[in-house]
């Protein structure tokens, strides 16, 4: 499997995120290099899991599209958190699983700067939309997790919340994908529902990588 180390935004003719976010490249490059800051995040061409080798398969890998947009979404809502649902499919090869995340919904939620959680409008809201986009698609992709902010400048950790919420139904399938975003510094880390031997979840921050359709 082919992969270029680019920074996000750089592989297609779209404003690069430094421009919306209305800093200086090299802000977003400094940025970037630090430990756990875009972990992974090359991009690589992959269209489907027959085409996976296991000469490096990754946990999670996220469509470059999603990963623009997730972060716009998380910057305008800033100072508030935002919340959506990440859409994609859940794959193994040989005995390795790994999740493609191939698009992204949210709805109407409850938000501030300390929490976010969506309404019981939010939640029709969303799977709405999902019906409405998808349809009875034979391969439509399923909800494989959600993405959180926190806007805080830092490297971003889960709250107690946010794993009450993330480790309890309807998130809580094994394997599941959780991104958590800090805006203002340019974290976006990834985690996954593990279940140990005696059926006890927990979130498990793994490499995720980048990758473009062909």
């Amino acid at each position: 499997m082919n992969s270029k180390n680019n920074l996000v935004g750089k592989k297609k003719p779209k404003k690069n995120l430094a421009e919306i976010y209305g800093e200086s490249k090299e802000q977003t490059n400094t940025a970037t290099k630090e430990k756990g800051t875009k972990k992974n995040n090359a991009a690589t061409n992959i269209e489907t899991n027959s085409e996976i080798t296991k000469e490096k398969i990754y946990p999670v890998y996220i469509l470059h599209r999603v990963v623009y947009e997730t972060l716009l979404l998380c910057k305008k809502a800033d100072p508030n958190e935002a919340i959506g649902v990440l859409l994609g499919y859940k794959y193994q090869y040989e005995d390795q699983k790994y999740v493609k995340v191939v698009d992204w919904v949210t709805g109407k939620a409850y938000q501030s700067h300390a929490f976010a959680e969506f309404t019981p409008d939010g939640v029709r809201q969303y799977t709405s939309i999902i019906e409405e986009k998808y349809g009875d698609s034979e391969n439509r992709p399923k909800i494989v997790g959600i993405f959180h902010s926190h806007p805080f400048g830092s490297n971003p950790h889960f709250s107690a919340t946010d794993y009450n919420t993330f480790l309890n139904f309807p998130y809580d399938t094994e394997n599941n994908v959780f991104v958590l975003i800090d805006p203002r510094s340019n974290y976006y880390k990834s985690y996954i529902v593990v279940i140990d031997e005696k059926g006890m979840k927990d979130l498990r921050e793994v490499d995720w990588i980048e990758y473009n359709p062909k």
